[in-house]
């Protein structure tokens, strides 16, 4: 094909102009080529209306002015006229329509938030109260009538003008009096288990107005046990839960509001699925806090007495809270375990007079958290030299629990001499339960000595396996010989019920055939009576408060492990077993039970058939205290070829450098 030549158009460019300043009518082109005669003519641009509404192009006659569907039609032959565009809109108009979408969208979201609480409260308020034990139903206060007028019209004595009380006291219908003794529940019931709170500084006058947050926690977390009004304790841990979201989203911060969290944290309604709890959410939330706060560091300087205590009081136990989770689950705490308040904490308790009787035990529970962060770091370089002579884990695993032993024989002379001072029963429960703690501590670090000298081969004498034997048979004994006889173990912390639970699971799985041999049949039946004492203990009406709560699922589990190794006391041991008071009922199955033959702990990965050699099974155990919680949190119904870490892996996941 030959070139263009040059100068020759390649394309063709329309003059006309898409702007709608330059559209002009038909009339005006008209009336321009009407007022030149002897131009010639051009075909307009586009079609034609006509043409247009049919979808197809005008065909003209040379020297034509109308095309030929117009001369047929005998139409005017009009172009179609551009509309003229709407001019864009600015980068200010489009912001200022933007927010205001946004402040539609959170309009409706505020009333459907608030649609759907009052559904919430609804359903409860509908629900029938229930009868007393005694069955006298007049007991049972009615909810309606009850009103928030005059507990604001109380607490509001003093301020120039009533205030709104928190939701709480509305929908739960709380007059001043149920306040007043919720507060005194929570201070004799919860307080001394979890000793975050001061009771001359946390008073429901002051909390009401100033801390709505931790006053909505302090009265849903007592509700449990106020027998009064047994209704009340599911709506109010809603309410709860509610306040402690509105709390995240709209960024209250404070000690009062980290305190709230930690509680909300320890103390959580039990749910139907154990993967369903958000507790370590929550505790989350509360340490971030406390670090924005800088509770870490000594109190400034305009806090007064009082005040200054209650801070590091919060952190210490946001220290004791996160260590101890981070030993539980095997994960990596978030907070610095050398931290410098929990290493200088050793005689916080005695700093002022204005101290709680309490502090001590928090104070000696720091002490002992820190030597597991030793035995971490320790057992981490371990794990880095596996063939080093220098790092030795079954080595470093008793020379811990005896640093352990000896740090608790210090504490149990502080605590003679506090309680000498103060000789408060419960003060005495609080140093039995210090013990039982470190007794379970002690076991956790021998179980991850015992797993790995079971590769190696284990034999009866072994101290490792002795050591480890009694530690587990120290938490039992702890729980039923001193805890359970006072009646204040049913108010203890969950954890406490999980501790002795992992002891008993320990000894239960000392009764399978590949380890039998490391027991004489005295130790197994002594092994027997014990965890069947601890199984009626935890299932007892003087502990459990209902067949949802804790120490009812731990004695089922249990249970189950037991009748796994069909683990029955002789004839001779059985008159040491206290009667079987009977599982506990409950109308509302909040979380579902184990059943028996489920679970499998201590195997991982359990192979068909049965096992041929006794020291082929032991290298499929795992002891690990992260493996029986995934053991106890299993669902019903699922196999326990769970996949599950080594024991050894557990602790790798600790390996940080301070």
């Amino acid at each position: 094909m030959p070139a263009p030549a040059i100068g020759s158009r390649l394309f063709h460019f329309s003059n006309q102009v898409d702007d709608e300043d330059n559209v002009e009518t038909y009339d005006e082109r008209e009336n321009r080529r009407l007022s030149q005669p002897n131009a010639s003519y051009s075909k307009l641009p586009g079609a034609c209306v006509d043409c247009k509404s049919v979808k197809v192009r005008c065909e003209y006659v040379q020297g034509e002015r109308k095309c030929k569907r117009c001369q047929a039609k005998h139409l005017p032959c009009q172009p179609r006229e551009r509309k003229k565009r709407k001019a864009a809109d600015t980068h200010e108009e489009l912001q200022k329509r933007a927010l205001q979408q946004d402040r539609q969208i959170e309009e409706l979201l505020l009333q459907y938030d608030k649609l759907k609480k009052e559904q919430k409260i609804k359903e409860w308020m509908s629900r029938p109260l229930p009868t007393p034990a005694n069955g006298n139903p007049g007991q049972c206060i009615k909810r309606k009538g009850r009103y928030s007028d005059a507990t604001a019209a109380y607490y509001s004595a003093g301020h120039a003008h009533r205030l709104n009380p928190p939701e709480i006291v509305k929908h739960c219908s709380l007059y001043p009096d149920d306040i007043t003794e919720l507060f005194a529940i929570f201070f004799a019931r919860i307080n001394p288990y979890f000793s975050i709170l001061d009771e001359d500084l946390h008073t429901p006058k002051h909390l009401i107005w100033s801390s709505p947050f931790l006053f909505t926690v302090i009265c849903a977390a007592a509700s449990r046990y106020y027998t009064a009004r047994p209704d009340v304790y599911l709506l109010a841990m809603d309410i709860a839960r509610d306040t402690a979201g509105k709390a995240l989203v709209e960024g209250y911060i404070g000690v009062d509001v980290c305190q709230a969290y930690l509680i909300l944290a320890l103390y959580p309604v039990p749910k139907k699925r154990w993967e369903e709890d958000r507790s370590w959410l929550l505790m989350g939330v509360a340490i971030r806090m406390a670090m924005e706060l800088g509770l870490n560091q000594p109190p400034p300087d305009p806090c007064d007495g009082r005040e200054a205590l209650n801070r590091t009081r919060t952190w210490l136990n946001c220290y004791c809270v996160d260590g101890s989770h981070a030993i539980q689950f095997g994960k990596m705490p978030m907070l610095p375990l050398d931290d410098y308040l929990a290493r200088t904490s050793r005689n916080w308790y005695k700093s002022s007079p204005m101290n709680t009787p309490f502090d001590v035990h928090l104070c000696a529970y720091v002490q002992i958290i820190l030597i597991m962060a030793q035995w971490r770091q320790a057992n981490s370089a371990c794990l880095k030299h596996p063939g080093s002579k220098d790092f030795d884990i079954v080595k470093t695993a008793l020379q811990s629990q005896e640093r352990l032993s000896q740090e608790m024989a210090h504490w149990d002379a502080a605590y003679a001499k506090e309680f000498y001072f103060m000789p408060l029963p419960i003060c005495n429960y609080r140093g039995n339960t210090t013990r039982m703690i470190t007794a379970y501590l002690k076991l956790v670090v021998l179980s991850v000595g015992f797993q790995h000298s079971a590769k190696r081969g284990l034999s009866r004498g072994c101290e490792v396996v002795m050591k480890s034997i009694a530690a587990a048979r120290n938490v039992i004994d702890i729980i039923i010989e001193h805890l359970a006889p006072t009646g204040y173990l049913r108010y203890a912390m969950d954890a406490n019920f999980l501790y002795v639970s992992f002891a008993a699971a320990f000894l239960i799985n000392l009764l399978r055939p590949e380890l039998l041999p490391l027991l004489d049949e005295n130790q197994q039946q002594q092994i027997i009576v014990l965890v069947n004492r601890l199984i009626g203990i935890l299932r007892s009406d003087d502990v459990a408060l209902d067949g949802r709560h804790t120490p009812a699922l731990y004695s089922r589990f249990l249970s189950s492990l037991l009748e796994r190794h069909h683990a029955t006391p002789n004839k001779y041991a059985s008159q040491y077993l206290s009667t079987d008071p009977g599982f506990l009922t409950s109308s509302h199955d909040y979380r579902e039970f184990t059943q028996p033959n489920v679970h499998c702990w201590p195997d991982v990965g359990q192979a068909p058939g049965n096992w041929a050699l006794p020291e082929m099974s032991i290298d499929h155990m795992d002891f690990s205290l992260t493996h029986f919680i995934s053991a106890v949190s299993q669902d019903p119904g699922k196999t326990c070829d769970v996949q599950i870490v080594d024991s050894m892996e557990m602790w790798r996941t600790w390996d940080i450098e301070f």
